[in-house]
Formats: structure tokens, sequence, C-alpha cells
């Protein structure tokens, strides 16, 4: 079966599977939370979460469905991804993604985030822990998805998929279509076409045929170096693509715990990387690291895609896990703004989060929740305020279970 737009994620897995047969897990997860937008759940979500064997080896899998909703994760979605991810740890198996995914659905911002930023995590943990993790990009990949798929062991794209933290439509409406004109299919293709991806390092390109898929995969397993190692390329590969600059934020130690200040500004890849340098040279005797989040994100432009800003902070939440697994307890505290793919890959990828009873967690800003939820500017304001999914306080996320409010941060810290 070669991959079409049209080829389904059940299809995509019994094609990849020895023996076309696989074990289906979680089947019935509709969202609770769709029919306010009149829009149909669909039974699974968006996402087929599997056990099949793949050249005689066992692995677990997941493949996206970008014709729900852009295959976008909500709730439940990111719920069965991290599942997967550990039953795969569970059972020390290797763990494959086939993503196509416009990144966090919108329209239950905060549920879609707490449960990604869970499954980053988990993944995080998995590879820090020596687990093979592999994915290949079947479609578009955007968002959040675009930091998890970076952050796995090896990274595929087919040869007619796109990839990029901020999409087109993304830029244009932060930036204007002088920044980039999602019209102009030239000049997104060379932005974040596959070809170009694969000219710059950020991924490999494979074609959809099963077999090609497969023999991808052996090939990444044969050839996977140690986490560490791993970890130690990425860094100086990532480095002399973006120099790190000195007026990133500050790390301060002070015995047995260090200190991350918050970035000021929009998060670069220049500011990630040289963070990153900084925490895995933490002393050893450094047992805890508090985190404070406050920024208003990343910049939404076509020089952050240019250098796919996706793996820069793909790479720091693998340096947290790298910290994690060597003893160090991290604390996140928002105390301020936890904004986007820089609080998803920073602070809540903390093992305890806290945040000020003021703060407030944005997935997106108004003009973008507007445009993909359809929702009446008006009421989209009082959403903003009050909403359990979309509002921005909070206490809201804590509702949730994401984090825990707190009178005074510096207790929290």
């Amino acid at each position: 079966m070669n991959a079409t737009s049209t080829t389904t994620p059940r299809e995509r897995l019994a094609a990849l599977a020895d023996d076309d047969r696989f074990v289906e897990h979680e089947r019935h997860t509709p969202s609770a939370n769709l029919a306010r937008f009149g829009i149909d759940a669909q039974d699974d979500d968006g996402i087929v979460a599997a056990t099949l064997t793949i050249g005689g080896r066992a692995f677990e899998a997941v493949a996206q469905d970008p014709r729900f909703l852009g295959g976008s994760v909500g709730e439940r979605h990111g719920m069965k991804l991290a599942a997967a991810i550990a039953r795969a740890v569970d059972a020390r198996r290797p763990f494959l993604v086939l993503a196509a995914s416009a990144g966090v659905r919108l329209h239950e911002a905060n549920g879609g985030e707490l449960s990604l930023g869970r499954a980053l995590k988990g993944l995080c943990d998995a590879r820090a822990g020596g687990l093979a993790t592999f994915a290949i990009g079947v479609g578009d990949v955007f968002g959040g998805m675009s930091v998890f798929a970076a952050a796995c062991g090896a990274l595929a794209l087919l040869p007619e998929a796109r990839f990029g933290l901020s999409g087109p439509q993304v830029i244009a409406l932060s930036r204007g279509r002088g920044e980039l004109d999602p019209a102009d299919r030239a000049a997104v293709a060379a932005l974040f076409g596959a070809p170009a991806r694969a000219e710059d390092g950020v991924a490999e390109i494979v074609d959809g045929a099963p077999a090609s898929m497969r023999a991808w995969i052996a090939a990444r397993e044969a050839t996977a170096v140690p986490f560490a190692e791993a970890m130690a390329r990425a860094q100086a590969r990532l480095a002399a693509a973006a120099p790190p600059v000195a007026a990133g934020p500050t790390l301060d130690v002070e015995g047995a715990r260090a200190v991350l200040a918050p970035f000021v500004g929009d998060v670069t890849a220049q500011e990630l990387i040289g963070v990153d340098a900084a925490l895995r040279a933490l002393p050893r005797g450094v047992t805890t690291l508090v985190i404070v989040e406050h920024s208003r994100g990343h910049a939404a432009s076509a020089a952050a895609e240019r250098v796919a800003l996706s793996r820069y902070f793909a790479h720091h939440a693998l340096v947290l896990a790298e910290l994690r697994a060597r003893g160090v307890a991290i604390v996140g505290v928002v105390d301020g703004v936890g904004h986007s793919a820089a609080f998803f890959a920073n602070a809540l990828q903390a093992d305890r989060l806290y945040a000020s009873r003021r703060s407030r967690i944005v997935a997106m800003e108004p003009p973008a929740l507007a445009r993909i939820t359809g929702m009446d500017p008006r009421i989209l304001a009082r959403a903003i305020e009050d909403d359990p999914q979309l509002g921005h306080p909070a206490r809201h996320f804590a509702a949730l279970g994401g984090l825990e409010l707190v009178d005074a941060v510096n207790d929290a810290r």
C-alpha cells in the first residue's frame, strides 16, 4: 500500500505490521468537549493506538488521523498518546508514532496542552531510560506535535509532509503576509517541506511504501547510540546551527538547588541551547532545579522556522529528562504567564508544577482561538476568562489537575 492522504490510521498500522494485524487499545475514547462547537466527536478521537510486530519485534505504536480536526491533540487524544508510551516502557518495547497533526486542539486548549505535555514528559523519560523511539511524519506535523516528534530518537517525513512549530497561517496571523504568504506554495515548501527539512538535517525522507518505512525503522534502530551520546551530539549540532547568546535566562546555583530564571521576550533557539548547555553542566551536587516560568512565548516567524525551533524545544525537554534521570527533582513555578511551546517544553515538564493565583496559561492568543473555534469575539472574550477548557487564568489548568495554585510564589520555590 502506498501512503496517500486517504490512507486511514488503521490501514497504515496494518500495512506496517508483519501479519497485517494489530491489537488496538482504547478504541472508544470520544471527546466530551466538542458538541458545543457543533462538532461530532470521533470514536477514537483522531488517534489509533496499537501493539504490532515489525520485523519480528513487538512495538507500541500510535497513528494520528489528519481527517479529524487536522489530527489535533485533544484531552483524550493526548491521554492515549501518553498511555501508549507507558505501555512501551512497561513492556520494554520500542515506540513508534505515525504523526499527522496540527498540534494542540484549540477547542479544548487546556486539556489538550496538559495531556500532550504529559505525553512529551513520558516520551523524554522513556528515551532517557534507553527506550527506542521513532517518529514518521505521514502528514503535516505542526505545533506541539512537532516538538513531540522531534524528541523521538529518530525522525523521518514522507516526501509530501510539512514540519514546523508555527504553521503558515499562524505566521501570517502573527506577522502579516509580508512575512509569509500561506498562498505562496513555493515559499511555504521552502520553509516547511520535507526536502527542506532533510537538507537542514531536521529529518530524513522516507517514501510511504510500508517496506521503505520498515527498512528505515530497522536501519535507525541498528545505528542508534546510547542516550548520553545522542544528547551530546545533539547539543553540539544545535549549537552550531544557532550559536548560543549570553543574554538568555540566568541559572543560579546555591548549594543543592538551582533556579532557572524566566525567559525574557520571545524564546529563541539561541537562548534555549545556551540554557541547555548550562543545565547539562550543573554540578552533581544539585538535587533540585526550580524553573520560574513567565514568557510571551516563542516567535511565530519565518526566522524561527528556518532553524526549526521545534527541535530546540524538544532538546530542552530532553535535557530536563536527562537531569531527572540522574536524580534531580524539577519544580516548575508559573509566576506570570505560561505561554504555548515555551511553557509546554519548560515548566510543564516539571515533576511538580505550581502557579500564583494571578498567573495565566495561554495555549494560543485570542485571534488564533477565534479563527479555529469560530466563536463570536464577545463570547470568546468571556470564555478566555471563565471557560474550563479555553480559560487563561491558571485556576482552570489547576482544576484539570495540571498544577497547584499558591498564594506566595516563594513558598513554591
